[in-house]
């Protein structure tokens, strides 16, 4: 493994046993087993490194092929399964996800990771539910870019953080009943 996979692994590490983004860069290096010079040479900042690795989970989880395929498939399967596949992603990167909205609520170094990834999301959203519009099946009273912002919404971490962790519903009922509303509310009759 090359030396900034080496970083990131360490970073994300970190910030899974400790569901926070709280760790220094120095901290990072020890555990990467190389000098923060060289972590520095990888990346410019704190703020660079939370960034890429937010990025890279969605790479290497292989949640970003799983999407891939699922635009392949007839719109509303393919709509279905692209939230089935972010409730499924969302279960791996909750803790991380929450860190960097945290973040981004205090403006501090990891808010550019979770406005980058968040933004990601709402693209692939909007890229399913035009395919929706494009096959007559998204509901006349929704805008594409309208019914893209409710979806992203009804789809944030910290709602199924919320759901799953602090009320004690199951990632697969959250899941389930997610899809089946928007699914509902989108292409009803």
């Amino acid at each position: 493994m090359d030396t900034r996979e080496r970083i990131l692994s360490a970073a994300w590490q970190v910030a899974r046993e400790r569901g926070s983004v709280q760790f220094s860069l120095a901290e990072i290096a020890s555990l990467a087993g190389v000098s923060r010079q060289a972590l520095y040479l990888h990346f410019a900042n704190r703020a660079g490194l939370l960034l890429e690795m937010a990025r890279r989970i969605d790479h290497t989880s292989g949640f970003v092929d799983r999407l891939a395929a699922a635009r392949k498939l007839e719109p509303l399967p393919g709509f279905r399964r692209v939230l089935r596949l972010w409730f499924e992603h969302l279960d791996q990167i909750v803790p991380v996800a929450r860190a960097l909205e945290a973040a981004a609520i205090t403006a501090d170094e990891g808010a550019e990771a979770y406005h980058d990834r968040m933004q990601a999301w709402h693209e692939t959203l909007h890229i399913s539910i035009a395919a929706l519009a494009g096959a007559h099946l998204l509901r006349r009273e929704w805008a594409v870019d309208q019914a893209t912002d409710w979806v992203w919404a009804r789809t944030q971490p910290a709602t199924y953080d919320s759901l799953t962790r602090q009320r004690g519903w199951s990632a697969r009922t959250v899941t389930q009943r997610t899809v089946r509303s928007i699914v509902a509310e989108l292409t009803g009759p």
